[in-house]
């Protein structure tokens, strides 16, 4: 039997992105910030990014973000 879970995320943008191995930074990218609660398999300590094309702009970033705003109502993630 499969168990989904189902949140409510804001996208966010952000610039420059955090990772253990410098040449995977994207320079603009959106942070999924939960807006009631946090997927499970996510944790305390981590966190949902979508990474942009290194030349995708900080105005076309924030579109993107509006975009995904006003289409998408969750994200799921599904355990079979």
């Amino acid at each position: 039997m499969s168990n989904t879970e189902v949140a409510d995320y804001l996208f966010t943008v952000k610039e420059g992105e955090p990772s253990r191995n410098e040449k995977d930074d994207a320079p603009v990218w959106l942070m999924c910030e939960p807006m009631t609660h946090e997927l499970s398999i996510v944790g305390d300590k981590a966190f949902l990014g979508i990474r942009l094309k290194p030349e995708v702009t900080i105005a076309e970033a924030k579109e993107i973000a509006r975009y995904l705003k006003d289409h998408i109502v969750g994200i799921s993630y599904t355990k079979l």
